[in-house]
């Protein structure tokens, strides 16, 4: 008996370490797969000499909104009782989320666990997160995305006052969320932990919101350079990439909303620029998100692996919250 949990004991780093290279090659081929199959050769019109200082701004603003969607991250996790210092929650979120651009929607939760276990929170509260995180995002985009809804959805733009109305009512009573996250919980004969003030909660939803209007003005920025009207573009190019952002998030099978989003974005520009540049836009913001993605994965990543990112011990956002997950 001793000598077989001896041999598990043995054996449980190894398979660790292969389940991580297994994860690591889902990621590279997700990736390469999304290089190979995108149409870069749309973004020719983009290729001048007066569209490069926009397109770096692009990237820098796109970066802007990716930590502000990190801080959203920590702050549902931090509603479940595990407060994670920021650059610890830094290196969980961007390298989980490089797994996005492999098909199928569970390589980032698979990811996160994976990544969030060697800091000390539980795989039931990553994956709790993963799930909160998705109505986040997708009622966040729907409500910045109405300022595009005319051009959209015309005559039913009003039906983006549903989700405006659930966003308000989650505004209004956080404390259910992670109370329907303790339920679900329980159907599972699993202790999950809450802090039950709901703040961390509205901090989450905030900063969303403002990833959804930083992240829209890199896109605008992408339309200046190919004559659209300022203060028309900045409107529709907000709302669109909110839009799009919103929906793809629950296009689980394609990698990172591939198709759906530039088809929301295409339609959506094409009322501030020709079909063709707005193609050229819309593929070239791709590009930004790409290169902008690897970067921040990348650079979390080689910390994490040259041992200059040190997991912080953590603390639970409500003193007397017992640990969950």
């Amino acid at each position: 008996m001793d000598d077989t949990g001896r041999r598990r004991r043995r054996w449980r780093p190894r398979w660790r370490l292969l389940a991580g290279w297994a994860l690591a090659c889902v990621i590279a081929v997700g990736l390469v797969l999304t290089l190979r199959e995108q149409d870069w050769s749309a973004t020719r019109p983009m290729m001048t000499s007066r569209a490069l200082p926009f397109l770096l701004i692009s990237c820098v603003v796109n970066v802007a909104a990716l930590l502000c969607a990190m801080m959203s991250w920590r702050g549902i996790l931090a509603d479940l009782g595990h407060v994670l210092p920021r650059r610890t929650a830094a290196g969980v979120y961007f390298v989980g989320m490089s797994a996005k651009y492999a098909p199928g929607g569970l390589w980032v939760a698979l990811t996160h666990a994976r990544l969030a276990q060697s800091v000390g929170v539980g795989t039931l509260v990553t994956v709790a997160v993963s799930l909160l995180n998705i109505p986040v995002v997708l009622l966040t985009g729907m409500v910045v995305g109405s300022l595009a809804a005319p051009q959209v959805f015309g005559a039913w733009s009003w039906l983006l006052l549903l989700p405006a109305a659930s966003l308000a009512f989650v505004l209004a009573r956080p404390s259910l969320v992670g109370r329907a996250a303790q339920a679900a919980a329980r159907l599972l004969r699993r202790k999950l932990t809450a802090s039950g003030s709901g703040r961390q909660i509205r901090a989450a939803i905030g900063w969303q919101l403002a990833c959804r209007l930083v992240s829209g003005l890199h896109l605008w920025l992408l339309t200046l350079p190919m004559g659209a009207p300022m203060g028309r573009s900045l409107v529709i190019s907000v709302g669109a990439f909110a839009l799009a952002t919103g929906i793809s998030s629950v296009v689980v099978v394609l990698p990172d909303g591939a198709l759906i989003r530039e088809l929301v974005l295409i339609g959506t520009l094409s009322q501030v620029l020709p079909v063709t540049a707005a193609t050229a836009v819309a593929v070239a913001s791709r590009a930004v998100c790409l290169v902008t993605d690897l970067l921040v994965s990348g650079v979390c990543a080689l910390a994490m692996a040259s041992r200059l990112w040190h997991p912080e011990s953590i603390t639970s956002g409500v003193t007397d919250l017992p640990r969950s997950g």
